[in-house]
Formats: structure tokens, sequence, C-alpha cells
């Protein structure tokens, strides 16, 4: 087996753009990538945070330059990808990562937090790859494009409607830009993550809380008990996937829990039903549908436990 720290992953000279990487999840990516070499865009809308960052990669002896852009507009999005064409000459890496959350129920979810929300998780993401794939097709060299995505879009996330929705069509345009990219060498995956980051632990400690009203014992857990893990090790999945060694990955879907990375099967048919020569509403109920159908929607199992513990986190 060959040795790890001898393994080339081709990144050293690339150019990258990150977007929300000035904290959490994304600055654990920007600084991941800047360590194997690539040259780093680091994003975000506070100056303070953005420059702290660039730092940090440059003191590592790393290349970034900071672009304070909100990607919830189409000038924000126009606005990285200029910066990282200006700074580095090229663009061959772009990690949409940003996003946040604004929760409330749908009875109460305004219009603001509804479009705030899918402006800078979907919209920013169909905005800023396709800024980036036009750079990318012509220079002719092919690129990568790695978009947050998100379990919600297959579980839904209480008091989060706007979060699962963006993270499902996040998916779909996976899906959709890997094969309309395919013929230019540029690659297109989803990547999932629950990271412990300054928006998390609010949450941990809402499950903790819950736990210790229980009577738990072990009520004061870990993030890592409680599925989350550090930005730096979650980053792991996403320069992989930016590196050369996975050219042949493409409209695929990873979660990476720790320990373990899962790849994703996608529309999955749990079950079909057949009648000849046609279905009629009567022939349907006839058939006993609604009672096989009916009961919570269809979750892995192994899903359900984490699903239990997002209820809690966002009530």
């Amino acid at each position: 087996m060959v040795p790890l720290e001898s393994i080339d992953l081709g990144l050293a000279g690339k150019a990258a753009v990150v977007t929300g990487s000035a904290r959490g999840w994304g600055r654990g990516i920007a600084l991941e990538l800047a360590a194997r070499g690539v040259r780093v865009i680091v994003n975000g809308r506070s100056a303070a945070t953005t420059d702290a960052t660039v730092q940090a990669i440059r003191d590592a002896g790393g290349t970034a330059e900071s672009c304070i852009a909100d990607v919830g507009t189409t000038p924000g999005c126009d606005a990285l990808v200029e910066a990282c064409i200006a700074a580095f000459g090229t663009i061959d890496i772009l990690i949409n990562n940003a996003g946040f959350l604004m929760s409330a129920p749908l009875w109460d979810m305004t219009d603001a937090q509804w479009d705030e929300v899918l402006a800078t998780q979907l919209t920013a993401q169909f905005r800023c790859s396709r800024a980036a794939a036009r750079h990318m097709i012509a220079a002719g060299h092919g690129g990568r494009i790695i978009n947050m995505v998100g379990g919600g879009g297959f579980t839904g996330q209480f008091n989060n409607a706007n979060h699962a929705a963006s993270k499902g069509g996040g998916m779909g345009a996976v899906l959709t830009w890997a094969g309309e990219l395919a013929p230019h060498a540029i690659t297109v995956n989803g990547v999932v993550g629950i990271v412990e980051t300054d928006l998390t632990r609010p949450l941990h400690d809402k499950v903790r809380a819950a736990r210790k009203a229980q009577g738990m014992a072990d009520w004061d857990i870990s993030a890592r008990d409680l599925g989350s893990f550090p930005a730096d090790e979650a980053a792991s999945i996403v320069v992989w996937l930016a590196s050369a060694a996975a050219a042949e990955v493409t409209g695929q879907f990873f979660e990476i829990q720790g320990p373990e990375i899962q790849l994703w099967r996608m529309a999955t048919i749990e079950r079909s039903f057949h009648r000849y020569p046609r279905w009629t509403p009567e022939a349907i109920e006839q058939a006993g549908i609604a009672r096989i159908a009916a009961g919570p929607p269809r979750i892995e199992p192994s899903v359900a436990a984490r699903l239990a513990r997002m209820k809690i986190m966002h009530k």
C-alpha cells in the first residue's frame, strides 16, 4: 500500500473559491485546500472574520486572498469568480458552501426568511456555478464544482422548510449540472455533513438540555457523540473531490460522519403496484395502498435517531 504522505492529489497550484469560508465548515475547507497548495479565495460578509481566515492560511505557508461579497446576489457571485481570475488567473475549483438558518414553522415563516435562505443556499449555487463554469469551459482545462446539499432534502427539517427545500433543490442541480458539464471535464458533486461550528453549538446545547430534563446520566455528551464533527475532519471528502484523484467521480452524493463516509443511492423505488389496464381512484383504494403507505415518512432506520435530535435542535 502506498504511504498516505506520498500520494499526490494534483492540487498544488490550483485556484479555488470557497463561499462562506470566513467561518465554520467553509473555513476548515479553505485551510485544508491551502495546506495542499491550492490558492484560495476566502469569502464572507465580515472583513474581520474573512481577513482572519486569510491570515491563518498565510501564516501556515499557504496562498489566499479575501473577497467580501454577498452570494445571495448575482453581483456578489460574479465578484467572487472575478476575484479568483484577477488574483490567480484562473478558477479550477468552486465550493458552494455558504449557508445559514432562519427557523420558523410554516405558518410563521416570513417571505424574507424563505427568500434569504433560498438565495444563499440554492440560488447562489446556481449563480456561482454559472460564472465558474463559463470560465472553466472557456479555459478548456476542466474543473470541480462541489455543492453542500443535505439530508434535509430527503427527511425534511423541523421548523426549517426553507433550509430543507434549498438542500433538496441543490441535489437536483448537482445531478443536472454533472450531465451538462461532463463533456467539458467539469465534475459536479454534492456533500452532506453535520459540522461542529458556532452555528451548531447552541443546537447541541438544546439536545443536552433535553437529555438532562429526561434525567439521563450522560446528558452532557460531546458534539462528536451527537454526530457533529470538527470542520477540518469534515473537510476531507471535499478536498478529495476537488482533487485529480476524483476526476471520474461526478453526479454523486457523499456524507461524512467522522470515521464514516456514506455514498448515497438516489431515487430508490421502495415498492411498485400494477393493475391492468389502468388504475382508478377506486381501484387504488380497493388495493389497500392507504394501509401500506400510511405512517411516518419512509426514512432509513440509521437516519431516524439523528432526525429525532434535529427535531429537538430546531424546536
